[in-house]
């Protein structure tokens, strides 16, 4: 179920897309914009600005080196409503939906990147992230009625209407974390699950990236470095192309 649209019409988009299996169209989501800073770490790196420059980055590779249709959610920093992006992400008929940001936790120490599904969270750590990229919506002037909150109940509802596409992005999360091991020098913190409002109601393969801890300073210094995020893009690239042709050779034989 999406909080924003009957059950069966959520079912409905999802069958349909489903049935055109070339993923041709990716949307890529640079968390948080304009008024919304996201994070910020103890040099004043804003998470709105690494989750925009990796975004770009990313979708630079793709339009070089690909035929596949690149949308942005944003592409400069303004502020998007939650609800908004999977929205476009639906409208441009999005066969990917990836949403980047960076990691922010009260233990200064807590770094690594992680990638996260939509479903109900299992630990702390996963709730406490959930709530606060969720927390972008206080930022939102007029949400009428959009979100309801996202009960353990909620949740699997909402991942239910999603269900079709959960071993894909299952798969897409485990490529990306495969591929930034292989090429940052940082710790995989795993593939993990939580109710990100972002996530809700993307009638495609969907997960959400935190490419690192801008809480703390090592890693924030990473951060701030062209050559480390760019870096981050390269392993997020082939992760994609990698899930890319192992899905379409998939759908084509089935």
């Amino acid at each position: 179920i999406t909080l924003w649209a009957p059950l069966s019409k959520s079912v409905a988009r999802i069958k349909e897309v489903k049935s055109q299996w070339e993923i041709d169209t990716i949307v890529l989501d640079a968390g948080h914009g304009g008024k919304d800073p996201g994070t910020v770490g103890k040099y004043g790196t804003k998470e709105k600005t690494i989750a925009l420059d990796i975004a770009k980055r990313i979708g630079k590779l793709l339009a070089k080196n690909t035929n596949v249709k690149v949308v942005y959610t944003r592409d400069e920093d303004v502020f998007i409503p939650l609800w908004s992006r999977t929205k476009i992400a639906n409208e441009k008929n999005g066969k990917i939906f990836l949403s980047i940001h960076a990691n922010g936790n009260r233990n200064r120490n807590a770094y690594g990147f992680e990638t996260y599904l939509l479903r109900p969270g299992k630990t702390q750590d996963a709730i406490d992230v959930a709530a606060q990229e969720n927390a972008a919506i206080k930022y939102e002037e007029s949400r009428n009625g959009k979100y309801k909150e996202l009960t353990h109940e909620g949740q699997i509802l909402a991942t239910m209407a999603q269900s079709m596409f959960m071993k894909e992005s299952e798969s897409l999360a485990a490529q990306i974390q495969y591929e930034l091991k292989k090429e940052i020098k940082s710790t995989s913190r795993g593939v993990k699950q939580a109710g990100f409002y972002v996530l809700v109601g993307a009638s495609m393969p969907n997960v959400l990236l935190e490419v690192g801890f801008l809480t703390n300073p090592s890693e924030e210094k990473r951060l701030r470095t062209v050559k480390y995020r760019q870096k981050i893009a390269d392993a997020v690239y082939r992760a994609i192309i990698e899930f890319k042709k192992s899905r379409e050779f998939v759908m084509a034989e089935g």
